[in-house]
């Protein structure tokens, strides 16, 4: 129960930054632009259960000059996109939803099939470029993988002799 409130508290705070984020770059934003984040969201918790990034291996040995430069890039092809889609959706969701208090069944509904079927090239093309985003963006997190355990009967590790074993100097002889 407490790790579904972090899960709901997180995930509000992020569509809440989410939703002030696209109103101060002007775009439109609402619960219909939920379908476009499903394959960020199942790769960050892929990711996370791999306890790596997963991309492609060329982005990993892009410095983060590269990155940002490639970020800014995706960031203003998505802006130009984002409205090319968004308003379709947004109309779609409107017209298919019919608000929270005038709904015949026994609670609020979800058109997904008016938002996915406004657009779904732009739709699949704002998708991709939230995931290339997401890829470009993610640091490189090396694996925590600890070294294998050693076999049994292997190499003794060095380690300083007893002070038994000392070999003495030999005693200087004596003449008679």
């Amino acid at each position: 129960m407490k790790g579904m409130l972090f899960v709901g508290s997180v995930l509000g705070l992020v569509i809440l930054g989410l939703d002030e984020l696209f109103s101060f770059a002007g775009l439109q934003f609402g619960w219909w632009a939920a379908p476009v984040f499903a394959p960020l969201l199942v790769w960050l918790v892929i990711s996370a259960l791999a306890s790596r990034v997963i991309r492609p291996v060329e982005l990993d040995g892009w410095r983060w000059g590269q990155r940002l430069r490639t970020a800014g890039a995706l960031a203003v092809v998505l802006w130009l996109v984002w409205g090319w889609w968004a308003g379709p959706a947004a109309r779609a969701w409107k017209d298919a939803h019919g608000g929270f208090f005038g709904i015949a069944g026994s609670g609020p509904r979800y058109p997904l099939h008016a938002v996915l079927a406004a657009s779904p090239v732009m739709m699949g093309l704002v998708a991709f470029l939230l995931l290339a985003f997401g890829m470009v963006l993610a640091p490189n997190v090396r694996g925590r993988d600890r070294e294998p355990p050693r076999p049994p009967g292997g190499p003794e590790p060095l380690r300083a002799p007893l002070v038994s074993e000392r070999r003495r100097p030999p005693l200087p002889r004596q003449w008679p």
